[in-house]
């Protein structure tokens, strides 16, 4: 018996005694932003153990992703019998209040962005694969890149330059590739100089050093190229530390932990008496 049946199954005996409907807000309990709509689905049928439809009830969806909103504002109404109120709690507080945790943290550092520095959340990698659709959800919903840079291009990782023999051999592989600039991770300024010269459009200073982002930046600078590229940076990137990062020439910050650590939005479910 699946977890879900069983679930269904015990919400119908426990509340069979339950006639009529019911009626339940779910509320946020703090201020933040709200993302992940398009992942609660309240014309979802579950299945129960008997074979028959049980229906998670009648949602009335009250805000929409990327709205902010205050504490013990009501998000979204429930209508329906005991069981389908006690079934929909499960498929709600979920994913809307993991989504709507990264919106809220991620609308910290959009608000903090200076002029001319782009943020994205690429750590998307590190989650897992169920959790990658409601992180992109939560980072659009406030203007976050999911990816390095906006548009196509191709994204050189430091494994991938070893798999394809050195940084020319990599960069060369993504231009044949014809999708866009080639963005390629670097540790120091020869790796960032060699990486343009062999025709990179965006370089990522990945060490999370700003003596490294700043070296980089002023030997392209130097060499007249500076307006060529795109110049990146990651590796533990604070908020804090966004200012600094555009003072120093970068144009993209990539922000993993303190986006992808964002607490869930606090959520609660309450039913109202008649």
């Amino acid at each position: 018996m699946s977890k879900i049946n069983t679930a269904t199954a015990f919400s119908q005996t426990l509340f069979s005694s339950v006639a009529g409907e019911c009626r339940a807000v779910v509320e946020a309990t703090e201020a933040g932003v709200i993302a992940g709509l398009d992942f609660i689905q309240p014309e979802k049928l579950l299945s129960s153990d008997s074979g028959q439809e049980a229906h998670a009830g009648h949602w009335n969806i009250k805000v929409q992703d990327g709205q902010w909103v205050e504490a013990g504002e009501p998000l979204i109404e429930v209508i329906g019998s005991a069981t389908e109120l006690g079934i929909t709690e499960d498929y709600i507080m979920g994913p809307l209040g993991f989504a709507s945790g990264i919106a809220t943290r991620a609308k910290v550092f959009q608000d903090a962005c200076p002029e001319g520095l782009t943020i994205s959340c690429g750590g998307w990698k590190k989650l897992p694969s169920p959790l990658k659709p409601l992180l992109r959800a939560g980072l659009v919903s406030v203007g976050i890149l999911p990816r390095l840079v906006d548009g196509d291009f191709v994204y050189l990782s430091k494994n991938a330059v070893l798999l394809l023999g050195g940084v020319g051999e990599a960069i060369a592989a993504g231009v044949a590739m014809q999708h866009g600039p080639v963005a390629v991770q670097v540790k120091n300024v020869a790796e960032a100089e060699f990486a343009v010269e062999a025709g990179a459009g965006v370089i990522m200073v990945d060490t999370g050093a700003l003596e490294d982002l700043a070296a980089v930046h002023e030997r392209l600078s130097s060499l007249g190229c500076r307006d060529e590229v795109t110049l990146a940076f990651g590796g533990g990137a604070r908020l804090e530390d966004l200012q600094v990062i555009r003072d120093l020439g970068g144009q993209a910050v990539d922000v993993g932990r303190d986006i992808l650590n964002a607490p869930l939005f606090d959520l609660r479910m309450r039913v109202i008496p008649e």
